[in-house]
């Protein structure tokens, strides 16, 4: 299934930004933000601006700009 059709609450994830890279699980998720728990504590990144890699896939964010249960809905019809 592609990333941007699935569940991604729960998935070990590489989240890169502009500058920055956060390893961790992804533990929220809204429209435009993805919650991570890394190490260092809760990081919270905008969809926008970060790639994200989850079991070897990579998707661009902006791709993902929608309410988690919308996506997920859309990929059921």
């Amino acid at each position: 299934m592609k990333l941007e059709k699935s569940e991604l609450i729960g998935k070990e994830a590489i989240i890169t930004t502009h500058n920055n890279t956060f390893n961790g699980k992804i533990i929220d998720e809204s429209k435009n933000m993805i919650h991570l728990q890394t190490k260092e504590g809760v990081k919270k990144v905008i969809k926008k601006q970060a790639t994200i890699k989850i079991d070897g896939k990579t998707i661009q964010g902006e791709k993902i700009t929608k309410r988690p249960e919308d996506r997920i809905k859309l990929s059921k019809r």
